[in-house]
């Protein structure tokens, strides 16, 4: 399209039949159809389909529960913040402590010191967090994990794996087709999505009952679980280059292919009123 103002993308029919239009969300029609392959590849199978279960759980806390002073006893950890002081490491470190809003001290002390409703949202607790939702420019990570279960505000907790395999797929999602996948369900904000847990559920990951491939990206983890991660706008990095990297080994897939598919990535513009290539004409001007 001329002057910068984006490419032409050519989309099967039969895809958009059933409600797919993702190429709307790309500028790269290289990007669209790579998402695409992966969100649909048979060689990796969907986070449900490997017996997981994510969940919202910030309407949940949002509803009957409220913030308290850490330490406070009956009070629980969880993970909120994506600021600039929030979540930087893929290693999960929780920001903020909540209590039920409706509390009976006795009640507590009676059931060995933690309120009953905190058991049962507690029960949705996970190794691995996956965002929620996030803008697409200051954002740093799409999943955490940690030796701990956590819940979230803003993250969805996922049930099912083992400490390990929580540190392996937080690696997987964090790289170019983890971001790719999350990507694609945009909601109704292109700047700042917010994703589902049923989305999340269809997310395609490897197989994390290979010893080889759960080993491959959870030492990956442990290799960059304090590296501060840059925001999303500020493009190719070392620890991506090493989460691609990891994939890209554990997986048996083309290097070189994530390295092009990430740096495309990096290049994506962020919606605005402005061609591709006018961002430096409208700031000299």
């Amino acid at each position: 399209i001329p002057e910068g103002w984006g490419e032409v993308t050519w989309w099967p029919a039969e895809r958009m039949e059933t409600g797919d239009w993702t190429p709307a969300i790309w500028r790269s029609p290289e990007l669209a159809e790579a998402a695409w392959e992966y969100a649909n590849s048979a060689a990796i199978k969907t986070i449900d389909a490997a017996g997981l279960s994510p969940a919202a759980t910030g309407q949940q806390l949002r509803g009957s529960y409220e913030p308290a002073a850490a330490g406070l006893p009956g009070s629980f950890p969880i993970l909120k913040s994506k600021s600039t002081l929030g979540q930087t490491c893929i290693e999960s470190r929780p920001d903020e402590y909540w209590i039920p809003k409706n509390r009976d001290e006795n009640i507590r002390q009676a059931n060995g010191g933690t309120y009953p409703e905190s058991d049962r949202i507690l029960q949705k607790s996970g190794y691995l967090l996956i965002t929620a939702g996030q803008d697409n420019a200051t954002g740093r990570l799409t999943a955490t994990a940690a030796d701990e279960r956590y819940i979230g505000n803003g993250w969805m907790p996922v049930t099912g794996l083992t400490p390990p395999q929580a540190k392996a797929l937080a690696v997987f999602l964090n790289s170019t087709p983890g971001r790719l996948q999350l990507m694609r369900n945009p909601g109704k904000k292109l700047t700042f999505p917010t994703y589902s847990a049923a989305e999340a559920a269809r997310l395609r990951i490897p197989d994390l009952q290979d010893a080889r491939v759960c080993k491959i990206l959870a030492d990956c983890w442990a290799a960059t679980r304090q590296t501060p991660v840059p925001q999303f706008r500020a493009g190719e990095c070392p620890v991506r280059r090493q989460w691609d990297a990891a994939v890209a080994e554990a997986l048996a897939w083309d290097a070189d292919y994530l390295t092009r598919l990430r740096q495309l990535l990096h290049r994506e513009p962020h919606v605005r009123g402005l061609g591709y290539n006018q961002y430096g004409v409208a700031a000299a001007t």
